[in-house]
This record gives C-alpha cells, structure tokens and sequence, in this order.
C-alpha cells in the first residue's frame, strides 16, 4: 500500500484480467496512476517511510499504537507505507524485501524486541536504516538506543530521518542488536515466549515482570554446566556456569542491565557469566541486576571481545534479541556499523 498524505488517497498496484479490449480503459487508469506516483518521486521527497506492524506484539499493543501512529501520518500529510507481518520470520523477509526499493527512506518496526530483531536481520549490511515504535512487553532496544517509550515521541524521532551507524552481533549466521544469551538465559526467554503468563501480564501493562516469573520457575530445575570459552584468541574455563551474556547494548529481558558498559558503537561485545553459586544465593543477588551492581559478585566474570566461542558440557538453549537461537556450540562475532538506525 503507498499513501499520498497531500492528496489524501491511497493507490492499490493490482493485476489486470480480462480481454485486451475491456482492460483498455482500466490501463489507462492505472497508467494515469503510474504517472501520479512518479510525479511524486520527482517532487524531490526524500523517500518512502515503511512501517512494518506487528499487530500482536504485547498481547494486542502493535495494533492499538498503529491505529494512532497512522492516524498521525495522515493527519501531518506523510507519505508512508505498511506491511503487517503473519508469522515468526515475517518481518525479517519484509525488511529485506524493503531495503531492494530505491525509494525506500526508512523501514521501521512497530512491535517489541523480537520484531526489531527481525528488522534488523532484513536491514543489515544495506544503507537503509531502522526505526523502532516501541509496542512490546520489554522494548529493550528502544531503552538502550534512547527511543521514548510513548509512541508519540518515538514518531517524531523517526521522521526525522536522521541515521547513525551502530554495530551488530552475528551468531550462527544470525544478526542480533541487543544482546544474545546461553543457558540459564535461553532457557527463561524460550519458556517466556512459550507462557501463558506473558499475554496476561502484558493486559496489565506489566509484561516485563514476565521474565522475573520465569526466572523463579526455572531457577528449582535449572543444572548449570561447565564451559569452555575463547574470546579474542585467549581461552578461559569456568565451572557450573548458569548462564552467558554477549551483550551489543546494556539492556536485556524487559530493564535489566546485564552489560552495563555495553555500547552499541564502540567494536566490542560485553560478556557476563555467572558460574559456581548456589540457588539461594542466586536467587538473592538477582535483583541487582535491575541497577547494573550484580557485576560486584564475586560470582560473575565481566569480559569483552570481538571473537568469541562458546563450548559448553552439555547443550546450551541460546536466545538472539529474546528469540531463539540454537544451542551450543557457537561462535559470535561482532560487525562494526552493520546497521544503520534512526
């Protein structure tokens, strides 16, 4: 769909059936549209803004913050595009497809950290940079990047076109943003996305808190194992390690700050591990990680690296962005200024 906000109409690019004698009249139409459409891109504009809408995301809140998103595009006379996606992958396919039209200004994701993460995947390596609408349960990366939570200032920021470049992570030949995690880490983001909690937490505007639940639930069966990491060259082992943290920005599962110096632009991922402590103890130093202090413990490891291999005793549930990934082993790279974003 393409919206021409001065002329308040919208123009449909469809197929034409028929015999060639009944479909004269219509090419015409469609020619005389044709024509509109590249007067507009002659009128000097700077390009199409797509949005790419995850309607579900937040138990419902991609849709409500669209309606009101859209309704502002047309109210200022924007011109702009939208695509919705239709399952897991989608926005990624949408995004790649975007980033090969010419007239493509900005592609931006309206939906939580698991849409920007998709996004992100389809933009990167391309010059076409990405925008966020926060209207997820944890919205990490617009924390991280500065973005407002209120879909109002986000869109201001976004139409304003002003990129940066930023680095991004790449494991298993997928890109992430945020941060990727290992062990204890995946195995609460995979059992978050699977929970009936999650949906019902973000009805009361609380879906961060979602995280926090499955860490209590995991935290009683959860068997911590040995790893053996090499990070820029230098190998490392640790024992009865809970989780890993390879962290791009210092965000991660709905506030917490993991990687409090992580930056999204300096050529390094930060690394948290926690290895040999006990449940209690665990349990009972968790919360501060919500200001950045859990880095004290004398438990947790903080390093840094552009390489890294993760090897562990046993398989690894990995996590990409809050999606995901595989397990281990892995390897994780970091490229400087992958992606560009608004």
């Amino acid at each position: 769909m393409f919206y021409d906000g001065d002329r308040r109409r919208t123009l449909y690019f469809f197929y034409i059936g028929g015999s060639p004698k009944s479909n004269s009249n219509k090419r015409r139409s469609i020619t005389s549209l044709l024509g509109d459409f590249g007067e507009l891109l002659a009128k000097g504009r700077p390009g199409m803004i797509w949005f790419v809408i995850n309607r579900g995301s937040g138990n419902g809140r991609g849709q409500a913050i669209w309606r009101q998103v859209e309704q502002s595009l047309r109210d200022r006379g924007v011109v702009y595009g939208c695509k919705y996606t239709e399952r897991q992958g989608h926005a990624r396919e949408l995004a790649l497809e975007l980033a090969g039209q010419p007239d493509t200004a900005a592609v931006v994701a309206v939906g939580g950290d698991g849409t920007v993460h998709e996004v992100a995947g389809g933009l990167a390596g391309t010059s076409v940079p990405l925008g966020c609408i926060p209207a997820g349960s944890g919205n990490d990366y617009a924390r991280s990047v500065s973005i407002p939570q209120g879909w109002e200032a986000a869109l201001e920021r976004v139409l304003e076109l002003k990129s940066s470049p930023i680095d991004a992570g790449l494991l298993g030949g997928k890109v992430f943003a945020i941060s990727c995690g290992i062990g204890f880490d995946g195995e609460v983001a995979k059992m978050t996305n699977r929970s009936w909690y999650k949906r019902w937490l973000n009805r009361l505007g609380a879906g961060s808190l979602s995280y926090v639940v499955s860490v209590l639930r995991l935290l009683v069966t959860y068997r911590p194992c040995d790893v053996h990491l090499t990070v820029d060259g230098l190998e490392r082992s640790y024992k009865k390690v809970w989780l890993i943290a390879v962290a791009n920005m210092p965000y991660y599962g709905g506030g917490m700050k993991i990687c409090p110096n992580a930056r999204h632009d300096d050529g390094i991922l930060h690394m948290c591990v926690v290895e040999n402590i006990g449940r209690f103890d665990f349990l009972r130093f968790f919360p501060r990680v919500f200001q950045g202090t859990h880095v004290e413990h004398p438990a947790v490891h903080m390093l840094s690296g552009s390489k890294i291999r993760i090897e562990g005793s046993a398989p690894m549930t990995i996590h990409t962005d809050g999606e995901y990934g595989g397990e281990t082993p892995t390897d994780i790279v970091v490229h400087r200024n992958r992606l560009h974003v608004l």
